[in-house]
């Protein structure tokens, strides 16, 4: 029975299959991940399994919050507040991060909690556990050997140089500081193994930061008074000094008071007594607050903190006005763009009040410094005439006015010590006050579930990673890999023509051999391939078919064996077939059809006249014919180059109408470049995802040196539903039998 000659299958041109591929590339990715995505799922699970193993090995870690309050409006000595900017609220709370974040706050909170002598405790445990350790396993106290001086350190905590700065930093590194948006209040942040630890850390920080925040805020006044104590301390020895001269002149002179003899005396000189106490009084004044004004100017500060400019009604109604303009300009910022006419105004507003309070406040500065003057030119004044009234009375009163002069002295005297008494008991009123602009809003507790690590988060992270990796992966080893998948490949790549392809069976034990599969399973997808591929050899020269077909391949286990055989029945069905068993070294032709006989090919050479007993016809209903490779002879090569077997093989072409050829490999025996020049066509047979391109261009090397071009290549043992995630149309219709490997 015989069926008409398929289309030959088309032979893509390696240019076109590059653009083809090219076009492809997303659905050769996706399909690469189809075909290796239990590989990806296995990495991702086993480093997602792995990280959760770490993660639950790791040290927990407890992290304590504090939230403070920080109002940049207030002075935290008067219950005052003054309008500031945006960017100087960013400005301070910026420094506040600072503050919180410093080597100094730092340091307080290492003080506060003792963190030195436990750090030296815990190092003393850890070093007392490693040495009991060493002592357990090879009975030996390692600590005898050390130094003394070494062994005192040890057991003093390591010697650790400055642990107090170590612990300061180490805090600082672990320390967060953190501000909210629209917000007044700072969060600090502290992890730690120990939850009790870390909420103690974080509350010790939030309270040593509110102490450096008074501190500095009273340094300004701290200064004020060390100078009012200076002045105060020289008042009083002036003062006493006074009293001192006074009591002398009155136990010298015998005098005992001089209240009537100044009233008899001078009227005037009493009243200019008054007045020069009252100047003096007032040049003090005069003089503290001007003190203030040059303090304040050398050392850069703000004069609104002068009493002078706080209690000014004009300055307090152009700051209120300040205050208005600046609400407005915020407002129009916020409703209209800078360039509105509003808005510009508004700003011209806002500049012309800001310059007219700034003149204000100066003003006000420098009607301080002309007050100071005033008051001292005025004593100078009243002191000259004093001086004047005193020269000119003096003869007349003698003594009794010395005497009054005295006193009049350390009266005064006392007056200007007790003024500055006064303002310096006001100092300290002021130094006294312990208000701040920081306020704790929810003191740090010791947590009870730790912060990390974030168990789910990282087994889950994990897996991402290893789905990548894994991608990577097999990516990386699709690129790498050499072997041929696709049909195209091998067309493309090796520049033959493509026959076909041969599907993989799965083989049971009651089935036969599936070098007669063919035959078996007429119908099946692998039989239609089988045709196919016979199909393409007829067709590959139309005119002058080729009749010896000999089927090679570059190594062994590449399904060759098995190809001719089935080639051959496929063949059978066009006319009268024979098989040549051409592998004289590893022969199968005889297990293979169950012969009785161990005549073949080689004692047919030797002997024509053994033809009947060496060619088997192993199915009586079928015109197929077997020429095993009979007894083994010690050099094959010679034997398949000898004359002889060119008669034989000329003698078979006459005789049947397609005689094929199962030749041994190419690669490693020449017996295939022999066959190829006593064939009329030579089909190389390439197994799917075994055969690599260096082994498949190897042979085709050797064969075209030898001046032998293949018909073509025949892509052998393809699991058709694998081969389905490359997408070629040569896997579309075959169904998937099984994976046992060709013979």
């Amino acid at each position: 029975m015989s069926t008409l000659p398929e289309s030959p299958p088309s032979v893509v041109p390696p240019r076109l299959l590059g653009g083809v591929a090219e076009s492809l590339d997303i659905r050769r990715y996706i399909r690469i991940l189809r075909q290796y995505k239990w590989s990806i799922l296995g990495i991702a699970l086993l480093l997602a399994a792995l990280a959760a193993l770490i993660s639950f090995w790791m040290t927990p870690s407890y992290r304590a919050q504090v939230d403070l309050l920080a109002d940049p409006s207030q002075t935290g000595v008067a219950d005052d507040s003054k309008r500031v900017s945006s960017a100087m609220v960013w400005l301070f709370y910026e420094t506040q991060k600072d503050i919180l974040d410093s080597r100094r706050v730092a340091l307080s909170v290492v003080d506060r909690l003792h963190l030195v002598e436990r750090y030296q405790q815990e190092q003393r445990k850890k070093s007392a556990r490693s040495f009991d350790l060493l002592k357990q396993w090879f009975d030996i106290d390692w600590r005898l050997w050390m130094p003394e001086t070494w062994r005192d350190k040890l057991e003093q905590g390591g010697g650790r140089v400055e642990p107090r700065l170590m612990l300061a930093d180490r805090l600082r590194k672990a320390l967060r500081i953190e501000t909210r948006k629209n917000s007044q209040i700072i969060s600090v942040i502290y992890p730690n193994k120990d939850s009790a630890l870390a909420a103690d850390v974080a509350n010790a920080v939030a309270d040593a930061y509110i102490e450096f925040g008074l501190a500095s805020r009273l340094e300004t006044v701290a200064q004020q008074s060390a100078w009012l104590n200076e002045q105060l301390a020289g008042l009083k020895q002036k003062l006493r000094e006074s009293e001192l001269a006074l009591q002398k002149f009155q136990q010298e002179q015998g005098l005992i008071g001089s209240k009537n003899q100044e009233d008899l005396i001078s009227t005037e000189l009493s009243s200019l007594s008054v007045e020069l106490v009252r100047a003096q009084a007032k040049r003090g004044e005069a003089e503290v607050r001007y003190r203030q004004v040059q303090k304040i100017k050398k050392q850069g500060g703000d004069y609104n903190t002068l009493a002078s400019v706080l209690h000014s009604p004009l300055i307090t109604r152009l700051k209120d006005k300040q205050s208005e303009l600046y609400r407005k300009v915020s407002e129009l910022s916020s409703r209209y763009g800078k360039k509105h006419p509003k808005m510009i105004a508004a700003k011209s507003d806002l500049k012309e009040a800001t310059r007219v309070l700034n003149n204000a406040i100066n003003k006000v500065v420098g009607g301080l410094r002309q007050e100071y003057e005033i008051a001292r030119a005025k004593e100078r004044r009243i002191r000259g005439l004093m001086s004047a009234r005193k020269r000119a009375i003096r003869n007349l009163k003698g003594k009794g006015f010395e005497l009054g002069q005295y006193e009049r002295e350390v009266e005064n005297n006392r007056l200007v010590y007790e003024s500055f008494l006064s303002k310096f008991k006001e100092m300290d009123v002021t130094g006294n006050y312990d208000g701040s602009n920081i306020k704790i809003v929810d003191r740090a507790i010791a947590p009870s579930k730790p912060y990390s690590p974030k168990r789910m988060q990282i087994t889950l992270g994990a897996f991402i990673v290893g789905l990548l990796l894994g991608t990577i992966i097999v990516f990386l080893r699709d690129r790498l890999d050499s072997r041929f998948t696709l049909l195209e490949q091998v067309e493309s790549n090796l520049n033959l023509p493509g026959l076909g392809v041969v599907p993989s069976v799965r083989m049971r034990r009651k089935d036969p051999d599936v070098a007669v599969w063919y035959r078996a399973n007429a119908g099946s997808p692998f039989a239609e391939a089988i045709n196919h591929i016979r199909t393409g050899i007829l067709f590959s020269d139309i005119d002058s078919p080729p009749k010896a077909i000999m089927v090679t391949s570059a190594l062994p286990g590449e399904g060759k064996t098995t190809l001719a055989n089935n080639l051959a029945l496929a063949f059978a069905q066009l006319g009268r077939t024979v098989l040549l068993e051409c592998d004289l070294r590893r022969p199968r032709a005889r297990d293979i059809y169950e012969l009785d006989s161990d005549s073949g090919l080689t004692d047919l050479v030797q002997d024509p006249g053994l033809r009947d007993v060496c060619i088997h016809k192993p199915f009586e209903d079928q015109d197929f014919y077997v020429l095993p490779a009979g007894e083994k002879v010690p050099n094959p090569l010679e034997l398949l180059s000898s004359d002889t077997f060119s008669r034989v093989l000329r003698e078979l072409r006459e005789e049947y109408e397609h005689v094929i050829l199962d030749a041994p490999p190419v690669l490693p025996v020449s017996d295939g470049v022999v066959l190829g020049h006593r064939a009329d066509g030579v089909v190389v047979a390439i197994r799917s995802r075994d055969t690599t391109e260096k082994a498949a261009r190897d042979a085709l090397r050797r064969l075209r040196a030898a001046r032998i071009e293949p018909l073509g290549a025949v892509l052998t043992q393809a699991h058709a539903k694998k081969m389905a995630y490359y997408g070629s149309q040569y896997y579309a219709d075959y169904s998937y039998y099984g994976d046992k490997a060709y013979r």
